[in-house]
C-alpha cells in the first residue's frame, strides 16, 4: 500500500489527532529515545528496549496515525506539539529553522546547552551565518575530500595497526579505536591519552540525558573548556585545531564551544553507525562481495579513491538511515508562522521522528532493507535526517563519510569477519534495532592486504 503525499500547498492544514492518538505519540515516539538517553546512550537501557522492539511500536503506532489523516503531519494535545512525515514540510521546517524553527528551545536544547551552549546546533540569526562560516571553513565542507585527508588516513591506518585485533571484535575495542582518532584527527597526535578531553564531554553528556536540574557551569565543563583552551595555544600541524586561525570567526562564533558537538559526532555517532554498517555488510554475502569488488579495483591509500567508494558509502548511509542514532529532531516555532497550511502559535514545539521517517514503508521503498543504491542520487530525501537536511544539514557530512569509509576499508581489507552477535538474515527485513553495544565479530586475518 502506497500513501498519496500531498505537496504542502495543496493541502488544507494539519489535521488534528484525537488524545489518544497524541498519548501514543508521546509514549511510543518521544519517550523511548529519553530512555535509551538522548546524547549518551545507556547500555542497559538500550539492551531492553531493542528486547522490546520500541522502535518498531513507534514505526507502528506513527503508521497508524499517518494512515487515518494522511497529509504532511498532524497536530497533538491540540495544536501545542506537532509531527511532521512530509518531504515539504520537513524540508521548509529545517531550511527555516536557524530563523523560524529553533533548535535553542526546548527540553533536548537544555540538555545540550549543558557541555556546547554556544554551539551552531543551538545557534540562530546573525549567530547561527557567523558559526557557520566557521564550521564550514575548519570542517571544509564544500570540498569532497578534506585538505587533511591524507594525514586523516595515516591516522587511520596507524590506529588499526596499534588495535592489534585478535580473534574477535567487540564495541569496547571500537569504541576505543574511535576515542584515539577522534582525538587525534581535532587535537592532533599529542591528544592521543589525553583522557581529560574525552572522559570530562562523556560526564557531561552523561549529565545532559536527564534534561532536568542541571548547572549552568558544572566542574566538567570548566575541566573541559580549560583543556580546549591549552590545546588551542598551540595548535599542532595538521589538526582540525590548526585550521581555526585562518577560518572566518567574530567574537560571537565562541570557536571552542564548536568543539564538543565535533567530538561527540566523531567518536560516538560515527563510530556506533559505522559499526552498524559493519555489521550489515558481513551479515549478508552479496553486500560484502560488491563491497571487496569495489575494494579491489580501488587505490586504497589515495583520499580521492577512497572518497569515489559509492558503494561503501551507501552501506554507511544505510546504516544511519536504517538504525538512527539522531532518533528525532525537535524545534520551536519562534513567532506564529505557518506550515502545511496550518497557523502555528509562537512556542508550538515541531517533532520529525527519524525513526518512524526512515522506515516509513508507505513512502520509502524497501525501507527495511540495506539498498546502499539508494544513495547514487545527488538530492538527499528531506525523510531522511541522520545528517540532517537544509540549510542544517551536518557541516561535517564529507569529512565524516571519507572517515567512516576509511575505517570501514582497513578493516575489511586486513580481516575476514563473521558477525556472531546478534543474527541478521541476510535478504531478509533488518530489525528496526541493533544494540552496538552487543555486537561482535569473529576475526581472521587475510593475509596479502592491499593496506598491510
Amino acid at each position: 500500500m502506497r500513501v498519496s503525499e500531498p505537496r504542502t500547498g495543496e493541502q488544507d492544514g494539519l489535521p488534528a489527532a484525537s488524545l489518544g492518538e497524541s498519548v501514543r505519540f508521546v509514549l511510543s515516539g518521544l519517550l523511548p529515545p529519553l530512555v535509551r538517553g538522548l546524547f549518551s546512550p545507556r547500555p542497559l537501557a538500550m539492551r531492553l528496549l531493542t528486547a522490546a522492539n520500541a522502535d518498531g511500536r513507534t514505526v507502528a503506532a506513527l503508521t497508524r496515525i499517518r494512515r487515518r489523516h494522511g497529509g504532511q503531519g498532524v497536530r497533538l494535545f491540540g495544536g501545542r506539539l506537532v509531527t511532521l512525515w512530509g518531504r515539504e514540510a520537513i524540508r521548509e521546517v529545517l531550511d527555516r529553522s536557524a530563523v523560524v524553527y529553533a533548535s535553542d528551545a526546548g527540553a533536548k536544547a537544555l540538555g545540550m546547552a549543558h557541555f556546547q551552549p554556544d554551539a551552531l546546533t543551538l545557534s540562530r540569526g546573525e549567530e547561527w551565518r557567523d558559526r557557520r562560516a566557521f564550521n564550514e571553513s575548519v570542517l571544509a565542507t564544500s570540498e569532497r575530500v578534506h585538505p587533511f585527508a591524507e594525514r586523516f588516513l595515516a591516522v587511520v591506518d596507524d590506529e588499526l595497526t596499534r588495535l592489534a585485533i585478535g580473534e574477535e571484535l567487540s564495541w569496547s575495542q571500537w569504541e576505543a579505536l574511535f576515542d584515539h582518532l577522534t582525538l587525534r584527527i581535532i587535537f592532533g597526535d599529542g591528544a592521543r591519552e589525553d583522557q581529560e578531553l574525552t572522559g570530562a564531554l562523556e560526564k557531561l553528556m552523561g549529565r545532559a540525558n536527564r534534561l532536568v536540574g542541571l548547572e549552568d557551569r558544572s566542574d566538567e565543563y570548566h575541566e573541559l573548556h580549560g583543556a580546549f583552551e591549552r590545546r588551542l595555544r598551540d595548535p599542532e600541524p595538521g589538526s582540525l585545531l590548526a585550521r581555526f586561525a585562518d577560518a572566518p570567526q567574530s567574537d560571537r562564533t565562541r570557536v571552542l564551544h564548536q568543539l564538543p558537538h565535533w567530538m561527540f559526532a566523531m567518536r560516538d555517532t560515527l563510530g556506533s553507525n559505522a559499526y552498524r554498517a559493519l555489521a550489515a555488510i558481513v551479515a549478508d554475502p552479496s553486500v560484502e562481495r560488491r563491497v571487496r569488488e569495489e575494494l579491489g579495483a580501488a587505490d586504497l591509500g589515495d583520499p580521492a579513491a577512497l572518497d569515489g567508494l559509492a558503494y561503501l558509502e551507501g552501506c554507511l548511509e544505510e546504516a544511519m538511515r536504517l538504525w538512527p542514532t539522531v532518533p528525532l529532531i525537535a524545534r520551536e516555532t519562534t513567532r506564529e508562522t505557518t506550515l502545511a497550511g496550518e497557523r502555528l502559535d509562537e512556542g508550538t514545539q515541531v517533532m520529525i521522528l527519524n525513526t518512524f521517517n526512515h522506515r516509513d514503508r508507505e513512502l520509502v521503498p524497501e525501507a527495511d532493507r540495506l539498498q546502499p543504491e539508494r544513495w547514487a542520487a545527488d538530492e538527499r530525501d528531506p525523510k531522511f535526517n541522520h545528517l540532517s537536511n537544509g540549510t542544517q544539514y551536518c557541516p561535517a557530512i564529507p569529512m565524516l563519510l571519507l572517515l567512516g569509509k576509511a575505517v570501514l576499508v582497513r578493516v575489511l581489507d586486513r580481516h575476514t569477519l563473521t558477525l556472531r552477535e546478534p543474527t541478521l538474515q541476510a535478504g531478509s527485513p533488518l530489525p528496526h534495532m541493533l544494540d552496538f553495544f552487543r555486537i561482535r565479530f569473529g576475526v581472521e586475518q587475510r593475509a596479502g592486504s592491499a593496506s598491510a
